[in-house]
């Protein structure tokens, strides 16, 4: 096992809100790494999610084409803003030396990593060292169940402040913020903060039709046949406050995406969203497959 293994491997094991974290934006010329789109801008935000000092770099970048009029009206950079500043292959060694050592957070990460890709490919550089990868767009969608998941929507059910919306700097300071909160709404104080593995794995388990989001329905689904209660982590999409909310809920009918019961918490016949159920912390097991 090489340096770089040791270094992802004790990234994956530390507090995600502890870990050193780069978040990372793209600014394009469109959305399409295969139309032949563009990097015009990047900015990194370096820190810990927890607090403490930040580290930013920001960078316009020439990217060697024209400015399509459409993305001009969501970023707001020109041809004019963009001659004379530095190709991709200039930027890399300093984009690569920030994100190195650190978990990468993007919004929508799979874009943000496709483009960095394809430019590394154009410029016939290797792919730089990076941590892993964690994106705030599925840790909203899978785990929260948020169902308005952009970066403006969250920011306004975290209560942070955004500004220069669609600016790449902007963007990653307002993700590091909408990352803090979700992190923070995660558990409770008498648990361990969850790590940077415990995320991935939350991620991957609560997708839509995957094993964890799976046996959710399952024991919602017993608990509905049985009329007994269940206790549950439940996303309040509206707030304002707390992100998560436990609630333990007499279950007395289930209807995908739906169930409905007495809530304990409030005194009154509620219906929930099987999708904003973060997790079961008490309640009848899955019955057995048959």
């Amino acid at each position: 096992m090489n340096a770089t293994d040791d270094s992802h491997r004790a990234l994956l094991a530390m507090p995600a809100i502890e870990a050193p974290t780069a978040v990372l934006d793209f600014e394009t010329t469109g959305l399409s790494v295969a139309s032949g789109d563009r990097v015009c801008e990047v900015a990194v935000v370096r820190g810990r999610p927890g607090g403490g000092r930040r580290r930013k770099f920001t960078q316009l970048v020439d990217p060697q084409r024209d400015m399509p009029a459409l993305a001009q009206t969501i970023h707001g950079l020109s041809d004019a803003d963009l001659a004379g500043q530095p190709r991709f292959p200039e930027v890399l060694p300093k984009l690569a030396s920030v994100l190195q050592g650190a978990v990468l957070v993007a919004h929508n990460a799979p874009f943000d990593i496709g483009f960095l890709r394809a430019e590394c490919h154009i410029a016939d550089q290797p792919f730089p060292s990076i941590g892993p990868v964690l994106c705030t767009l599925d840790l909203a969608r899978h785990v929260y169940g948020f169902s308005k998941c952009s970066l403006e929507a969250l920011a306004r059910r975290t209560e942070t402040t955004q500004s220069t919306a669609h600016r790449a700097l902007a963007d990653t300071l307002t993700t590091m913020k909408v990352y803090r909160r979700m992190l923070e709404g995660l558990g409770d104080a008498a648990e361990r903060p969850p790590t940077v593995g415990d995320l991935l794995d939350r991620i991957g388990t609560l997708a839509k039709g995957a094993p964890g989001r799976q046996t959710i329905v399952l024991r919602i689904r017993e608990a509905a046949r049985q009329s007994v209660p269940i206790t549950i982590d439940y996303t309040d999409r509206y707030g304002p406050g707390p992100l998560t909310v436990r609630r333990t809920v007499l279950v007395d009918r289930f209807k995908s995406p739906y169930f409905e019961g007495l809530c304990r918490t409030s005194g009154e016949h509620r219906t929930f969203h099987v999708r904003r159920v973060q997790r079961i912390i008490d309640g009848p097991a899955a019955p057995p497959p048959r």
